[in-house]
């Protein structure tokens, strides 16, 4: 049994105008800059992961590391190419090790991996040229309105 398709011009002419459309929705898509990920996502997080850790609020931590993580991932997906996405890979080996200290409920370790991780902040800063933009341990909590 043979089945016979045809294209005709109409529906090719159909078909090409609804990848243009398509093509122009992405091109106009919303992207986050690094800025408003850092600020939006990257900042908070790292502040609620630490007020956490030092409550040994263990389920919390965890959902802020992943919070944190999913951030950093955000910018290596929005901005290929740019030395802000290249740099991003240095903080996964301080994000896991605090996953490790997370599941083993480690207080000790996980303040010594936020610390590190912290400083890796800031080393990938000062290799982007964002030096300017200092990380560092929260010393006060500032969200009041969350039991950590």
């Amino acid at each position: 049994m043979f089945t016979v398709v045809s294209c005709n011009s109409s529906s090719n002419d159909q078909l090409s105008n609804q990848i243009d459309s398509l093509k122009s929705q992405v091109n106009t898509a919303y992207v986050p800059g690094t800025g408003e990920i850092m600020n939006g996502i990257i900042q908070p997080h790292h502040y609620k992961l630490w007020l956490a850790g030092q409550q040994k609020n263990w389920t919390l931590a965890e959902y802020e590391r992943h919070q944190l993580l999913g951030g950093f991932k955000r910018i290596e997906k929005y901005h290929k190419g740019t030395p802000e996405a290249a740099a991003v890979p240095m903080i996964y080996p301080e994000i896991t090790a605090i996953e490790i200290a997370i599941s083993q409920k480690d207080a000790a370790a996980f303040k010594n991996h936020f610390v590190m991780l912290t400083n890796t902040c800031n080393t990938c800063h000062q290799a982007t040229k964002y030096k300017f933009n200092v990380i560092t341990i929260p010393s006060s909590p500032t969200f009041g309105n969350q039991r950590f």
